[in-house]
């Protein structure tokens, strides 16, 4: 069965990414593994509301045993395994190993955990454990909540053969929830060879996810030079429920000039966004 480990640090915005990571778990037929990394800091949970003795509490495994009962009537999936995992160092080496040793189908964070994880999670931890991570991560950024699932994702494509390596686990996301897909294909210049391209990859793409998946596809050009604010406006015009962006792992130091593009676009979009790890 498959994995969806969610980390907390008992900050408000954590939890509601529980909650986010829960209701996918639901959907997808997946275990739940929430996990806790001890970085030797004290603090309150958030449920703590400043008091005393919850500040000086060690004891994160009653903190978590009590989350697991909270959380647990939110958890259906027959047969499913929701527990909890506490480990100690540092945060995303610890992270990506845990998913690693689960075989995690997708990591689910919060984007503002400021307690555990140090600093602003998204800010510096979220975004190294996204260039580290073994499998995809589901970014739900502050106040996002589940509603309705996922009808609408929005799938950004450039001019790499990266962008493309994405697509399956696109395609294979977008058909469990039989959403429509927005392909959005990106470019900078005005000159008709790279508008060409793009169209091309565009329909190569398009051409993949219906034979493959019979997923109804509607394709779109942005061009400028902000075009993460465009990708976020256009996710908007849309009302797209997902945007999804890859993060390149390569050996080859220049791939990594394209990674402030994914960084953006985590830090500032009003969607979840999935971040897939792509290899050369």
């Amino acid at each position: 069965m498959k994995r969806v480990l969610i980390p907390i640090d008992f900050s408000e915005d954590s939890l509601n990414a529980m909650k986010y990571g829960i209701a996918m778990a639901n959907h997808l037929n997946a275990n739940v593994r929430v996990m806790h990394v001890k970085t030797g800091l004290e603090y309150a949970p958030v449920f703590a509301k400043n008091q005393l003795e919850y500040k000086l509490n060690k004891e994160v495994d009653s903190w978590m045993q009590d989350l697991q009962k909270t959380f647990s009537d939110d958890y259906f999936v027959p047969g499913g395994k929701f527990d909890y995992k506490i480990r100690e160092g540092n945060v995303v080496n610890e992270i990506a190993n845990q998913a690693k040793y689960d075989d995690s189908s997708l990591i689910v964070v919060g984007s503002h955990g400021e307690s555990g994880f140090q600093s602003r999670f998204i800010g510096s931890n979220a975004y190294r454990l996204v260039a580290h991570s073994p499998c995809p991560i589901l970014v739900v950024n502050k106040g996002m909540q589940w509603e309705h699932g996922v009808r609408k994702v929005v799938v950004p494509i450039d001019f790499s053969k990266a962008s493309r390596k994405k697509i399956p686990i696109v395609t294979g996301v977008s058909k469990s929830f039989n959403a429509k897909v927005y392909l959005v294909g990106l470019r900078q210049s005005k000159f008709k060879f790279l508008l060409d391209r793009v169209n091309l990859f565009i329909r190569q793409v398009e051409r993949y996810m219906v034979n493959n998946a019979d997923l109804t596809v509607e394709k779109h050009v942005l061009f400028g030079k902000k075009l993460v604010q465009q990708i976020i406006d256009y996710t908007e015009e849309v009302n797209g429920d997902l945007v999804t962006v890859h993060v390149h792992h390569s050996s080859n130091p220049l791939s990594n000039l394209f990674r402030p593009f994914a960084n953006e676009l985590i830090n500032n979009s009003s969607k979840p966004v999935l971040v897939i790890p792509t290899k050369d």
